[in-house]
């Protein structure tokens, strides 16, 4: 097996003490698991696909470094963007893993150099190596609970898609981001675009609008609101 360079592996370990899906491993297991057969690394220069729709999915992906988009590609050729990887330790691909499905139906593409660590779905099976039990063990409890999380993250998507309005699913989209103050870090409007469903030109249009309403302080990629009770009046 090729063995990881040290930094890579490093960041592997750093960021599996992180992640939800390896929560309760020690670090001894961490670095076992790491050794096995089941988990591999791989880099990515940007603009690779690390999987197509044409791929069988086998493997549990976790981001160490980088950022990526699962999109699809309708028949007229547009991209839509279903969800954006960008926080280390994020998994992605695990729904069609479990399901056996055949292939994908999205693409998953690099949007900057970007290292993936794949853990084959054979380790949280019943075929597992026996040495491998107890950490497969507690993986499979938590992929549990991140099923969960992501089923409620997507029960919030649908409501922002749902909304009829261009004006609507931005003031969803705002007000699901928010914190505890009135910044909102959003995604580059391209790739804002694909997420509401909706065109660049379409989308600028209505951020502008709501500009000159009040309503928001547009700053590139933080979108500042100005007036709450109105911006909730679209909700």
């Amino acid at each position: 097996m090729e063995r990881i360079p040290v930094k890579l592996r490093s960041d592997c370990i750093n960021i599996m003490k992180k992640s939800y899906l390896f929560q309760g491993l020690t670090e001894d297991q961490l670095q076992q698991l790491l050794d096995s057969s089941y988990l591999r690394t791989q880099q990515f220069r940007k603009g690779e696909q690390i999987f197509d729709e044409s791929d069988k999915p086998t493997d549990i992906m976790l981001l160490i470094r980088g950022n990526l988009v699962i999109a699809q590609n309708t028949l007229s050729g547009k991209r839509m963007i279903l969800s954006r990887i960008t926080d280390p330790g994020d998994t992605f691909g695990e729904v069609y893993v479990f399901k056996h499905l055949p292939s994908y139906d999205m693409y998953a593409e690099t949007l900057e150099p970007t290292a993936i660590l794949f853990v084959n779905a054979s380790l949280l099976s019943d075929q597992c190596d026996k040495k491998y039990m107890q950490s497969a063990d507690r993986m499979v409890r938590n992929q549990l609970m991140m099923f969960a999380s992501k089923a409620y993250t997507m029960n919030r998507r649908l409501r922002i898609l749902g909304s009829p309005s261009i004006r609507e699913k931005i003031a969803r989209l705002l007000i699901e981001r928010q914190g505890s103050g009135n910044r909102v870090r959003v995604m580059p409007r391209e790739e804002m675009a694909d997420y509401l469903n909706v065109t660049r030109p379409s989308l600028s249009r209505e951020i502008s609008a709501m500009v000159k309403e009040g309503i928001i302080r547009n700053e590139g990629q933080t979108l500042v609101i100005l007036d709450q009770e109105k911006l909730e009046e679209y909700i």
